[in-house]
């Protein structure tokens, strides 16, 4: 295991999905629990009669004894548990539960030994401490007819593989709103290292693979390199998938360059041409900001308002809405108006990235902070430097 490439990953899980939207994250929030000194670990060892792979070792006794992980957190190893001999896991390959009554309850006792729980996600993951697949992480959907079968070669492999995915989620889509929005928010860039390489061009579904080039494209962009994003997106066109998703999510990346390209007026023309179109909700909510952003580019304030308006109607989960409602009272010369507006819809909108994760029932502080620093970055955007300073002192209150 690699402890710091996963304690930088942790780091900027924590800071990037400061809501804690990625799965289980409320639960562990990305925080480990106190290690466990090695002289208990190999007391509870002793008493098991089998010593745990050791990555695991590793983890518990220099990362921490459980917690920040895969689902809803890893497990630690609790001393004061009464602790009985592990037997020998007697599977190497994927098994399935008997369909019949007939011993049924020994059946699935003789499966599970040699088996330690390490994460619950609805169902659950065991490390393999005993028998000819120790080592390995195994996931259980017994409890639905289904299988007990191989998740990952070792404890390691596992953890990092869920890691690499977080932070793929996380990272790449802090990238995508940074070159969409340019809110202020920035990625640092020491932390693309932690991603994993692009995939290899197989023979995936045509929408998965629009998708993904999508995806490298908007990295592209965010590094300025517009040749290999156009190039990108073409690859991504030739591969045939249809589906509105695709097809929004694609002329939200090709607005995006010709934006960067200087081509304002036929950015706009692609935005407009997509926002009628069944795309994500995401995408729909950064096809609406980008619209209203190129409006303000051609001073069209008349536009942008009732731009931003259907926007609040359509995207009322996007707190950008709400940011920009504010905004075209500071553009307008009225900055009290703007503030007035900033505090009166801060209890509205849960966030772009936030459908589906309950918050408190009162997030009015929160979503004012956090709006009143997306505004004071606008302000000075788009020539209004010295109305700024007002909604700083909100954001930093």
């Amino acid at each position: 295991m690699d402890l710091d490439v996963i304690r930088r990953g942790i780091d900027a899980l924590r800071e990037y999905d400061a809501d804690l939207d990625l799965f289980g994250a409320r639960e562990h929030r990305y925080r480990f629990e106190p290690p466990l000194d090695k002289a208990t670990l190999e007391d509870v060892e002793t008493r098991i009669g089998v010593r745990f792979p050791a990555d695991y070792r590793t983890f518990l006794t220099r990362l921490g004894n459980g917690g920040a992980g895969p689902y809803y957190g890893v497990h630690g190893v609790r001393p004061d548990r009464s602790w009985k001999r592990f037997g020998a896991f007697p599977f190497t390959e994927e098994w399935e539960p008997p369909t019949d009554d007939d011993g049924y309850d020994d059946v699935m006792e003789a499966a599970f030994k040699g088996l330690l729980p390490v994460a619950e996600h609805g169902y659950r993951s065991h490390l393999v401490v005993n028998g000819s697949a120790a080592g390995q992480v195994w996931g259980d959907w017994t409890c639905v007819g289904e299988a007990l079968a191989p998740q990952a070669e070792s404890f390691g492999a596992w953890y990092h593989d869920w890691l690499e995915v977080s932070l793929r989620e996380v990272l790449s889509e802090r990238i995508e709103d940074t070159v969409r929005d340019e809110t202020g928010w920035s990625v640092d860039r020491r932390l693309l290292g932690l991603l994993p390489p692009p995939l290899a061009g197989g023979d995936e579904r045509p929408e998965v693979k629009v998708l993904r080039l999508a995806r490298r494209a908007y990295l592209a962009l965010y590094e300025r390199r517009d040749g290999d994003a156009r190039d990108l997106l073409a690859q991504a066109r030739a591969a045939g998938a249809e589906g509105d998703h695709e097809a929004v999510r694609l002329a939200l990346a090709e607005a995006v360059l010709l934006r960067e390209e200087g081509r304002t007026a036929d950015a706009l023309t692609t935005v407009e041409h997509a926002i009628p179109r069944n795309g994500w909700w995401y995408d729909r909510s950064w096809l609406h900001r980008l619209r209203v952003e190129l409006l303000l580019a051609q001073s069209r304030l008349d536009d942008a308002y009732t731009a931003t308006e259907e926007h609040i109607a359509r995207c009322p989960d996007d707190d950008f809405g709400y940011v920009r409602r504010a905004l075209l009272r500071v553009l307008t010369g009225d900055p009290s108006a703007a503030e007035e507006v900033l505090r009166a819809d801060a209890p509205l909108g849960r966030g772009v990235r936030s459908a589906g994760h309950p918050r408190p029932a009162d997030r009015t502080p929160v979503a004012l902070r956090l709006r009143a620093r997306r505004l004071a970055w606008e302000c000075r955007r788009w020539g209004h430097a010295t109305d700024a300073p007002r909604f700083d002192a909100i954001a930093t209150a």
